[in-house]
């Protein structure tokens, strides 16, 4: 079965070296990597340094392009009958492609993207680095969803990455219709939305290296929440899963109960999820039970929420941003 990996860069070269030799360490070997650097440094060369040993074409396109216009660029280029996503901080397992491609091929399964739950790689042992690894694996931040459970295996409406079908990512694409990329789940959206079918598997192993930087952190919830508000605006669906309602539905009896009382309560909502988090913490990681990471943490949903808000507040906007690469 033939496949490649697809992704883009951009000026973040030392995390892109480390994903490709991970790409080229892979039990069966991709017919092509491909990938659209829209940074400011042609690496063309050091790529090819990387990988001459192995049989592999390199298809490097350097062009100041936005992420979506980046990934429809270099999925354009991939002729296998399937297409692995990488992007520069992602890190694969051995035996990541071959067991993808085992899932693709399931006919009992019948799935046209394939996925696993990342598990996070710290930067270094500093502090700082420390707590933004937990921040990121920390799935309550997240109000637990299934696709950040390295143990779930099933279908799923959100896959970090994926493995596509080729044939059926090139017909549905990356949606373009907003310059900044929605999250992995805007895709997955628009693939079940044709009616094809999403899973997730605890055999498909990938990690990612975590940013060292807090501020990094928050730029990154800050687009997470953006990229939500622009998912609900493009897909035209305010609940993309049953989880999505629930916690919305949670919120408003909160903020109602909240306000019916005083507009002042709602200085008590940073409160309320320092709390859950704290409560979540003590709870679901026993083992670490850092207690900074609720802290921080609640910092980054609020983040979140700033991301989300600026996104409904700026649709009218005339000038947008192009690019959503976060360094």
């Amino acid at each position: 079965m033939s496949y490649s990996f697809f992704g883009t860069c951009c000026n973040d070269h030392p995390q892109l070296f480390g994903c490709l030799k991970t790409i080229l360490n892979q039990s069966i070997s991709p017919e092509r990597i491909i990938l659209v650097d829209s940074g400011d440094v042609n690496i063309e060369q050091e790529i090819l340094q990387i990988i001459k040993k192995n049989k592999i074409k390199l298809v490097y396109i350097f062009k100041k392009m936005s992420r979506v216009e980046s990934l429809n660029l270099a999925l354009d280029m991939s002729f296998s009958k399937y297409s692995f996503r990488f992007d520069s901080r992602s890190r694969f397992a051995k035996d990541y492609a071959k067991n993808a491609l085992l899932m693709l091929s399931n006919g009992n399964l019948n799935i046209d993207v394939v996925g696993g739950v990342p598990t996070v790689i710290k930067s270094s042992n500093k502090f700082e680095s420390k707590v933004c690894a937990e921040i990121m694996e920390s799935s309550y931040l997240y109000f637990f969803p299934k696709h950040r459970n390295t143990k779930f295996n099933g279908f799923s409406s959100s896959i970090y990455l994926g493995c596509f079908s080729t044939k059926i990512l090139k017909n549905i694409r990356f949606n373009e219709k907003d310059p900044l990329i929605s999250e992995d789940s805007l895709i997955i959206h628009d693939f079940l939305e044709k009616g094809f079918k999403a899973y997730i598997s605890s055999n498909i192993q990938v990690s990612y290296v975590c940013r060292d930087s807090f501020l990094n952190i928050l730029k990154l919830f800050y687009t997470y929440g953006y990229c939500r508000a622009n998912t609900i605006l493009v897909s035209k669906k305010l609940f993309i899963s049953l989880r999505h309602f629930f916690v919305f539905f949670v919120l408003i009896i909160v903020l109602g109960n909240l306000l019916y009382f005083s507009y002042l309560n709602l200085l008590l909502i940073p409160l309320i999820f320092m709390i859950f988090n704290l409560f979540s913490e003590l709870i679901f990681y026993r083992k670490r039970r850092n207690l900074s990471v609720p802290i921080y943490g609640t910092l980054c949903q609020f983040a979140w929420i700033s991301g989300f808000l600026t996104k409904l507040l700026c649709i009218f906007r005339v000038n947008k941003s192009k690019s959503n690469f976060i360094s």
